[in-house]
């Protein structure tokens, strides 16, 4: 028996080292951030490296395959003996609004598809990468706390193939007793972000805040959107709510907002200029431009209930140990010592 994740980049890399640490037999399929084929680049394999170790090839079975190829992924599933999927693989915001054919392709068709081999299969569980963004920032939930119950309003494609797949999901679940959970995510941050450039969250100051300080690099970062709050989510604990949501193998379909901490984003600044006075860092309270098709969802206060009394997800990981985390592991790669939590 084996798991399968498709799509390791940031947060899918984590899954597969807490999936390796927990004993499971992990297989995985994609393109790993190439164009394929048998000589084609892998570049998001070397940021698995970097994350689970230089072993990595000799720990999980890699099989490069495009998503949206139907048989490919159900014969991989069936010649490695997959039993569950963690689908994490995806175009976000702005790819998405850049390319929406092929948007189309990945996102909405390349779930599809997982949801079909799993049928075809009997999968005992898929899990897969839902987004906050089925809900939007709009005037409607102004002063308002959003729950996994709230009406959907996507403010661009990328929110509405998520909502696809949200209806698909159910409409698998009803026809062939699929047992599927999707994970709504906010912004994740920790290590290795840095590795694989943005794709369009709107949020990379915070991988730099969190990165350029900590090696020493003297270029300015300017942290914007100062005056407001968002909802920070550690990556490991992103690969918990994965791990969890795997062992509950109940038919039916069900999603969960998965959230982090919702603290105001002077808080991540005030804790860098603690632990690096000298950096070259400057909090602008104004909003930034943000990328075509990025929304600012994050900033919108949610609820996560659900997700802990029917999964027994719950966020872990502090604010400031996840950022002292991110820091050190970035300071590791440098060849840096630690360095400690700052004093209050």
């Amino acid at each position: 028996m084996a798991v399968m994740v498709t799509g390791i980049g940031h947060a899918g890399s984590y899954v597969v080292r807490d999936l390796l640490a927990a004993g499971e037999k992990v297989v995985l399929f994609g393109l790993f951030g190439g164009p394929g084929g048998p000589d084609a680049p892998t570049p998001d394999l070397h940021v698995l490296k970097r994350i689970i170790g230089d072993d990595y090839a000799d720990r999980t079975e890699i099989v490069v395959g495009d998503i949206r190829d139907l048989d490919a992924l159900s014969d991989t599933m069936r010649t490695h003996g997959v039993t569950k999927a963690v689908h994490m693989a995806s175009m976000l915001s702005a790819a998405v609004e850049a390319n929406p054919p092929l948007a189309i392709q990945v996102n909405a068709v390349g779930t599809a598809n997982v949801f079909e081999a799993a049928a075809r299969l009997k999968l005992k569980k898929v899990v897969w990468a839902s987004s906050m963004d089925v809900f939007g920032h709009g005037p409607a939930y102004a002063g308002q706390t959003i729950s996994d119950e709230s009406v959907y309003d996507p403010p661009y494609l990328y929110g509405a193939t998520k909502v696809f797949n949200e209806y698909l999901a159910r409409q698998y679940a009803r026809n062939h007793g699929l047992s599927i959970t999707g994970l709504r995510l906010s912004r994740i941050y920790g290590y290795g972000e840095h590795i694989k450039a943005s794709r369009g969250s709107g949020t990379s100051w915070l991988s730099s805040l969190l990165y350029d300080p900590a090696i020493g690099n003297d270029v300015e970062v300017v942290v914007p959107f100062g005056a407001r709050s968002m909802d920070f989510v550690y990556i490991e604990d992103v690969a918990d709510a994965c791990l969890k949501a795997l062992a509950h193998t109940e038919p039916g379909s069900r999603d969960y907002l998965t959230l982090g901490e919702y603290r105001p984003i002077k808080d991540a600044y005030d804790f860098v200029r603690r632990v690096f006075p000298a950096a070259p860092v400057r909090l602008d309270e104004n909003d930034a431009p943000l990328p075509p098709g990025s929304s600012m969802t994050w900033a919108v206060r949610h609820d996560g209930s659900r997700a802990a009394a029917e999964i027994g997800y719950a966020p872990r990981i502090r604010l400031e140990e996840g950022l002292l985390r991110t820091i050190n592991a970035n300071r590791a790669d440098a060849g840096l010592p630690p360095v400690a939590a700052p004093n209050n």
